[in-house]
Formats: C-alpha cells, sequence, structure tokens
C-alpha cells in the first residue's frame, strides 16, 4: 500500500498499505512516503461517490477485539473500527469484505472503490475492516515497542477471523459465503486469509499482492528502471545514471556536498554516511512513487519525471535531476528535502498515539520484523547507483527498535507458502506490470483455482480503482475478476 521514511515501502501503505497512507514501504523520508500514498488513495474516489454527509450515511462502528488471540489466559479486548454498506445487499448475498493495511481506514473503503461495483452485480454487503495499531484502532495507550508485539500479521489474520464470524452470527447470516479484498500489504492479507481460514472465506482478490517476504527487496528498482525505460525510452534511464555518477562525485568532498545540499534543496547539511544514505534514498524515491503510482490520478507520470530528465544535453542530466526533486517538493507541500538520519529515527521513535497516525512507526516495525521488503541499490540494473545497500535498514531496525536480530523472512514464506501456495484455492492475483510489488506477487496461474490477472502498463493497486479512472486493459481485468468472483459464488 506509505511502507515511510528512508525506510521500505513506496508502498505498501495502499489499500490498505494500499492502505491508504503508504504503504507503502519506506524507501524515502516518512512525509514524502506518506503523502505519496495518501494522495494515491484519495484518487481512488468519484466525484459522484462522495456523498456530503458520508459519516451519516456510513458510520463508524467498534467492534470488541481480543488483544492475544494466541495467548488463551489473555482475556484483554480493544475496540477495532469497521464500516458497513448494506446499500446492495439483497438476502441470501454474500459479504464482501475489504481489508485495512498499514494506515487509516474511512467510510471510502465502502463507498468508493471497485469492491462496490462487484457488490451491486451479487447483491453483497460490503464490510471494512480497520487493521490492529494503525488509524484509531488502538489496542494499547502507545506504540512502544513492548505493546507493538501484537502487531503482526497473525494477529491481523485472527482479528478478521474473529470479526467475521462475529459479525455474521449478529446479523443472523451464519451461511453468508465470504470473499475478501485488499491491496498491496492487505492483497497479502487477503489471500493468506483463504490459505488460513478457508473455512470463513469462500475467495480472495489480492491486488498488488507482496506474498512473498524478501530481506533485500533489489527488484524493486529493477522493475523502476525497466517501467521508466519501456514507458519514456532508455534516455530517461541514462540520464539518470548520468545524475547519479555526477551525485557521486560531488560527494567527495565538502564542496561537493554543499554544492548538492543547494541544488536539491536539502534541509541541513549531510553529516555522515547515513545523511548520504538518505539523500541517495530519497533522490530515488522520487522516482519509486512516480513509478509505483504512475497514471492513478496524480498529474505527475512517469512522462512527466522523464521528459524533464530529457530536456538538453546529457551535461544537463543533474539540473534536470534536481528539477524532478524540486517538482515533487512543491506537489509535497514540502520547502526542503529532509535527509536527515537523525531526525528520521526521531520520527519513528515517537511512541505516541498522535505520531502513529502516519502508520510508519508500525509499518516499519512490521518490516523489521516480518517481511524486510527493504528497497535497495544491491542490483546493479539500475541507473540509481549503490549507495542504499541493505544495512541501511537492518541499521535502521536496530536504531529504531533495538533489535540484533534480522526479519523473520523464512519464517513468513514458510507460515505462508511465499510463491509456492500449494493447497490454497479460490485466490486470483492481480498485478500491474509496471508496479514494482509484482515481484514478490504471484503473476502467472499457479493452479485452476490459484489464478493471476496481469495487466501490461497498469499500476499499483490500480484494479481498485473505479473504472472510469483506469486504462481500457484494466477495465477489461476487471470484468474478468468480476467474473471469476462469480465462479467462487455459484
Amino acid at each position: 500500500m506509505n511502507l515511510k521514511v528512508a525506510s521500505v515501502f513506496v508502498m505498501f501503505l495502499i489499500v490498505g498499505g494500499f492502505s491508504y497512507n503508504l504503504h507503502n514501504s519506506f524507501a524515502y523520508s516518512p512525509a514524502r512516503k506518506v503523502a505519496v500514498h495518501q494522495n494515491a488513495m484519495r484518487e481512488l474516489e468519484t466525484p459522484a461517490m462522495k456523498p456530503k454527509n458520508v459519516k451519516d450515511l456510513y458510520p463508524t462502528h467498534y467492534f470488541d477485539q481480543e488483544l492475544d488471540h494466541f495467548d488463551m489466559q489473555n482475556q484483554e479486548k480493544w475496540r477495532q473500527r469497521y464500516w458497513i454498506n448494506n446499500a446492495t445487499w439483497t438476502l441470501g448475498g454474500p459479504i464482501f469484505v475489504e481489508i485495512g493495511g498499514e494506515g487509516t481506514f474511512s467510510s471510502r473503503a465502502v463507498t468508493n472503490w471497485m469492491i462496490t461495483n462487484y457488490a451491486k452485480t451479487y447483491g453483497a454487503l460490503v464490510v471494512a475492516l480497520e487493521h490492529r495499531f494503525y488509524g484509531e484502532s488502538q489496542p494499547l495507550p502507545s506504540l512502544s515497542t513492548q505493546n507493538l508485539r501484537f502487531l503482526s500479521s497473525m494477529q491481523a489474520l485472527a482479528d478478521l477471523a474473529n470479526f467475521i464470524t462475529t459479525l455474521k452470527a449478529q446479523m443472523g447470516v451464519p451461511d453468508a459465503q465470504v470473499v475478501t479484498f485488499g491491496g498491496s500489504y492487505p492483497g497479502a492479507l487477503s489471500a493468506w486469509f483463504r490459505f488460513k481460514y478457508p473455512h470463513i472465506t469462500l475467495g480472495s482478490v489480492a491486488s498488488s499482492a507482496p506474498v512473498f517476504a524478501a530481506m533485500d527487496f533489489y527488484g524493486y528498482m529493477d522493475v523502476v528502471d525497466k517501467s521508466l525505460a519501456s514507458t519514456a525510452g532508455e534516455k530517461c534511464d541514462s540520464r539518470i545514471q548520468l545524475a547519479t555518477d555526477s551525485i557521486n562525485q560531488l560527494l567527495k568532498n565538502d564542496t561537493g556536498r554543499q554544492k548538492l545540499k543547494d541544488m536539491f534543496q536539502v534541509c541541513v547539511p549531510l553529516d555522515g554516511e547515513k545523511d548520504i544514505q538518505t539523500f541517495v534514498a530519497n533522490l530515488m524515491g522520487n522516482f519509486q512513487g512516480v513509478v509505483q503510482y504512475n497514471g492513478e490520478g496524480n498529474p505527475i507520470t512517469i512522462k512527466t519525471v522523464c521528459d524533464m530528465m530529457n530536456k538538453g544535453s546529457d551535461s544537463d542530466a543533474l539540473l534536470n535531476y534536481a528539477a524532478v526533486n524540486k517538482l515533487l517538493l512543491k506537489s509535497q507541500k514540502q520547502k526542503c528535502l529532509d535527509c536527515s538520519y537523525a531526525s528520521q529515527l526521531r520520527i519513528l521513535r515517537n511512541t505516541t498515539l498522535a505520531a502513529g497516525m502516519s502508520g510508519m512507526r508500525q509499518w516499519t516495525y512490521q518490516t523489521c520484523m516480518e517481511f524486510g521488503y527493504f528497497q535497495t541499490t544491491d542490483s546493479p540494473n539500475q541507473p540509481f547507483g549503490d549507495k542504499v545497500p541493505l544495512k541501511y535498514y537492518t541499521d535502521m531496525c536496530t536504531d529504531i527498535y533495538g533489535f540484533d536480530f534480522l526479519p523473520r523472512v523464512n519464517e513468513t514464506n514458510v507460515r505462508y507458502g511465499g510463491k509456492n501456495p500449494r493447497g490454497a484455492s479460490n485466490i486470483d492475483f492481480v498485478n500491474g506490470s509496471i508496479d514494482p510489488w509484482h515481484v514478490l506477487s504471484i503473476t502467472r496461474d499457479y493452479s485452476e483455482t490459484v489464478t493471476a490477472t496481469f495487466v501490461i502498463g497498469t499500476a499499483h493497486c490500480d484494479d481498485m480503482s473505479q473504472p472510469e479512472k483506469v486504462p481500457p486493459q484494466m477495465r477489461e481485468a476487471q470484468m474478468l475478476i468480476e467474473a471469476k468472483i462469480g465462479t467462487w459464488l455459484f
């Protein structure tokens, strides 16, 4: 889906990380990451879907949720937010559940996304559940590392199971069929829920779902490279490479670093290796965000930034790179580029619930514990250099939470199957070729009932947008997805 500081998810934080804030990986400064993801999620809406009194039409409900589903002696509960839209529900109809992720949820999840179109077709009730520790669904009074031990994908899936079965019983429809939906991290949750709780859900639509946990997600930048080249031509890539070479030369001395500070509107002087790594991560993050959400409503697209990079001659590459940065700063209403590693640590160490509304501390915790998803420059097949290695992220995990261990990605893949969900059924993995997250998803049919809808030329969670907001090939894919849902239900 908001995955965030020079951290991890240019994503993930989208619905549900598309959650809504993205998530959705932290590949650049926290404020920039969150701004990009929130803007992307707002673009899922259409004017006709924005009732003036939406809060009155679709009020917030609260569910008394278990704090720890795996400790039978722990009887603590907390209030988890959810929303319901019964406008299209018919007697005997199914329940469609939109899964929350690494950011704040709202009633828009049951009114503004493609799930509502599918619900009209099948007479479904639409329900959305906010993820524990995100938004206002806070189980505990702070986001201390000790409290975050209750934040995991396993607890989130158990939340869903408890919520769905209880809701069906309370509504008097214990036999209603359930289909889950989610995009980005929630897309993975949607697939995993079908895999782990097949007796509760009939099927899953898993949009842009990174079901394979990868410590070093160097493939992300490989796709950024390919997407830039395939959309705007090789010249754009080569200009970025030239700008990167110039930056590496200027970073070698104080005079050069001061020049870069001025050119790229850096807030404070670069102080040491970590600041330099953060600076480079932010600059490549400009292109990550544009590629990941290309064509999803934001006027800044791959064409926009590559047209800027391609101006003039090769000698203008660095100036053009700085111009792209200036454009992105302006679009996110930021006066300067925060490249202070210490500043990022202060933000991510803040354990207050108010600070936690962005989801950055929580999502970074999840990547440091379960997923990795660290978007490095460890691949030679991209033009952004080599100054953002895996150690940059693992050091961040240590510096924020005090961890002396690496993310347990192998356990995650063993638990959920990674790209080999043997025994699963009725899951459709939906991905766009431009979206870097498709590398960690399933892009070819795994079996007759675990299928892949791979759409060329589309971006992250694009299928969750309304048909009038997506390209023709995605509208065709949405029709296929709708038909697949029907094969599960009937």
